[in-house]
């Protein structure tokens, strides 16, 4: 079975396996974010979290180690924290990426313009500064 965890934006295997992916950390320890391990009979799948306004959604720091990479974990992984947002009233999810389009084409994302999100999107430090040149995409849940 697979279990997510609440997990504080600072938990040290989380942390390492974002900067081991070149994801950024920057702002995982401000408040109003949500993140997630995921595990499966007691093995670490990966890590997910979101920041929610409202309805909308900014899913983020989707990552799996690199031992559980090829065996479906990272979209047991996204899977899972879009049930996620939706327990927690999303209905609408959006994400920045720069290597990770075409995965999550897979899971019914599609690439917006960034001046089509929500101003609340639009204003995260991800949005804003950190992932400012990262592709948007968007799906509804």
């Amino acid at each position: 079975m697979i279990s997510p965890t609440p997990i504080p934006g600072n938990d040290p295997k989380f942390l390492a396996a974002l900067t081991e992916a070149k994801l950024p950390t920057d702002d995982v320890g401000e408040p109003d974010r949500s993140f997630f391990r995921f595990e499966q009979d007691g093995r670490l799948l990966g890590f997910g979290g979101f920041e929610l306004y409202r309805e909308d959604a900014l899913l983020r720091s989707v990552v799996v180690p690199q031992e559980s990479r090829g065996t479906g974990a990272v979209r047991t992984v996204a899977e899972g924290m879009l049930r996620e947002i939706s327990n927690a009233g999303g209905t609408r999810a959006y994400l920045l990426t720069t290597t990770a389009a075409d995965f999550f084409k897979h899971l019914g994302f599609e690439v917006i313009d960034r001046e089509d999100a929500p101003s609340a999107i639009l204003r995260t430090r991800q949005a804003s500064s950190i992932c400012s040149s990262a592709l948007m995409l968007f799906r509804a849940i």
